[in-house]
This record gives C-alpha cells, sequence and structure tokens, in this order.
C-alpha cells in the first residue's frame, strides 16, 4: 500500500494520506479546470450572458420599484359619442351643443351651491374654542 500510486498522481503513504492528497491535488485541478472553462468562453457568450443579466436585473428593479411606491393608475378618461341622424342640419348640431353646455354650466352652479352650503354647515357645527371637548359644558 505505501508505494502505490492513486488515480490522482500522489503517492500514498496510508489511506488517510492518500485522501488528503487527493483532495488538494482534485481542488487544484478542480480550479485549473474552471479557469480552462471560463477561458474558453468567446466574447459574443459573455456578451450574451451581460445583456440575459441585465435584463433580469432591470425587471427586478423595475417590481421593487412598484412595491415600493405602488402603482399609479393614470385618470380616467371618458369619451362621450353620440349617433345623428344623416339628416342632422347645421343649427341643429349647433343647438344641441347649446344646451350641452347650458346643462353643464347648470349642473357646475348646482355643485358650486351644494359644496358652499355643506361648508357652512361644517363651520356652524364646529367647536367655538378649538381645544373643547363636546361632552364638557361650556364655561
Amino acid at each position: 500500500d505505501v508505494g502505490r500510486t492513486c488515480r490522482c498522481g500522489a503517492v500514498g503513504g496510508g489511506l488517510g494520506a492518500g485522501v488528503a492528497a487527493a483532495s488538494a491535488l482534485s481542488s487544484r485541478a478542480m480550479m485549473n479546470d474552471f479557469r480552462d472553462r471560463v477561458a474558453a468562453i468567446e466574447t459574443r457568450q459573455w456578451v450574451g450572458a451581460l445583456l440575459s443579466l441585465t435584463a433580469v436585473l432591470v425587471i427586478a428593479a423595475l417590481f421593487f420599484a412598484e412595491w415600493l411606491y405602488g402603482y399609479w393608475k393614470p385618470e380616467p378618461e371618458l369619451y362621450y359619442f353620440e349617433s345623428w341622424e344623416a339628416t342632422r342640419s347645421y343649427e341643429d348640431a349647433l343647438r344641441v351643443q347649446e344646451e350641452e353646455v347650458r346643462l353643464s354650466e347648470e349642473a357646475d352652479a348646482i355643485a358650486d351651491q351644494l359644496a358652499a352650503e355643506a361648508l357652512e354647515g361644517f363651520d356652524a357645527a364646529a367647536p367655538a374654542q378649538p381645544n373643547a371637548r363636546a361632552d364638557s359644558p361650556a364655561e
């Protein structure tokens, strides 16, 4: 056993010494093999790997940004289409537009009136003293 050579080329001095030498030589051989394999990779393969990694990192960054800041929904856009008869005149179209403008202004006036009434009610319900509690008697 003492003079025998193992597969890795180490001359053994017993079972333990052969295993230690084989382990050291195999890790050195593995590193050399790894270096050889990396050196054999062509430039176009490195470029492809870099582009793939960049795409993955960009997508991951976008997911992280969405998680961090949330999704910003765009403002809704409403489109209104109306079907008219083929015999409609220019005067009819102007009359319809004037009516729509009048209704829109009327609706805005009603909304402003309701908002003013709501604010009046809100101001009247406010306590006279800013720090006064509702359940304590007024002094």
